[in-house]
This record gives structure tokens, sequence and C-alpha cells, in this order.
């Protein structure tokens, strides 16, 4: 298999309980009519051959849901689902994105594609450029499936920050702009959103 030939596996990530939002950021829309969730599909589908939603809550979707496990620590528990579902489909990887991160791109996307094709056994994580601490979005990434062996220890142990799990491996950083990695969580936020729409 060469590095072209990796099938990618898109997730959006819809765990969160959006209680700073007041409601599920999944449905919100952009001026366009689209769904959040519906534009986070879109962007993936461009980079992966398929696309499947993350997230406890069932939804009235088109979308396939991998379910949290009933213990759910939060994304960390999400991502190992993924990884783990992915495995049993024959995918070489998974490509996460949050749901509110509605200024993100395709062409981002295919930027941490591209980095994980030219080193396959590592997570690609993105950065913000603009943040001068340069920490990594853990949720914006490219994920091979050998690091579900990882995640498993990290939640055998209690370790529930992916943040920290990450710190303590060797990862490719991609910096992306910081409306890219900007998420949606309040009401302020997504009329910010539609005003620079």
């Amino acid at each position: 298999m060469t590095n072209s030939d990796l099938h990618l596996l898109g997730i959006v990530l819809c765990g969160g309980q959006s209680k700073r939002m007041g409601r599920d950021k999944a449905e919100l829309k952009t001026r366009s009519g689209m769904t959040f969730l519906d534009h986070a599909y879109q962007r993936l589908i461009e980079c992966c051959g398929a696309v499947c939603l993350s997230g406890s809550n069932p939804r009235d979707t088109r979308y396939m849901r991998i379910a949290d496990p009933p213990e759910s620590y939060g994304p960390i528990s999400g991502l190992y689902a993924s990884l783990d579902f992915a495995m049993v489909q024959g995918y070489d990887a998974v490509v996460f994105t949050p749901v509110d991160t509605p200024f993100l791109t395709a062409d981002d996307i295919g930027k941490l594609v591209d980095a994980f094709r030219a080193d396959p056994g590592k997570v690609v994580c993105a950065v913000n450029e603009s943040n001068e601490t340069t920490s990594v979005e853990p949720l914006i990434a490219v994920y091979p499936l050998s690091f579900a062996t990882i995640i498993l220890h990290a939640l055998r142990q209690s370790q529930y920050s992916l943040q920290r799990v990450l710190a303590a491996q060797a990862i490719t950083r991609v910096p992306l702009s910081a409306i890219a990695c900007r998420n949606i969580n309040t009401p302020s936020d997504l009329q910010h959103f539609t005003d620079d729409e």
C-alpha cells in the first residue's frame, strides 16, 4: 500500500452537551441555511472515503453515528470509539473535526491529510498559528489506528486529557489560521459568525 492509497474515515465530533450555547450546535445554521453538521460533513467528504458523526446523543440525521461508550470521559472516549470502529471497517486512519468549527475548510483539512500521507505513523494536529503557546488542536487532527492502543492505556490510567496524552507523543503539527480553529460556543459567538460570514 502506498501513502496515496490510504483509506481515511472522516468523523464529525458532536459529543458536547452545548451547555453554553443552550441548544445542539450540530443544528445551528449558516446564512446559507446549511446546518453546522452538514457543513462539517461536506468539508470532510472531500478528503475522506466516508464520514460518520461521533456523539452520545441520537439525532434525526442521515449520517451514521458512532456512539460514545456508556461510560464516557469526554472527547477522548469519542476518539477511541471512532478509531475502534475504523479498525473494524478496514480504514487506515481517522480525520477528526469538531462540528462547531464552521470556518474550518476542506483546504485546511487537506493540509492535515497531506502531512499525514508524508508520515502516516504519526498523529497530525492543527496548531493555531496565532497562538504563541503553539498548543495543538487535538480535535482537528488525523490519527492513525495505532493510536487507539495509546488512548486505551490512557483511559485505564484515568488520564482523560488529550493534550496531555499527545504531549508525550511525537506528532506532526500543521499551522492553521486562528479563524479556522475557532469554535462557536455561545450565542454571542454565533452572532459574530453570521455577521462575519
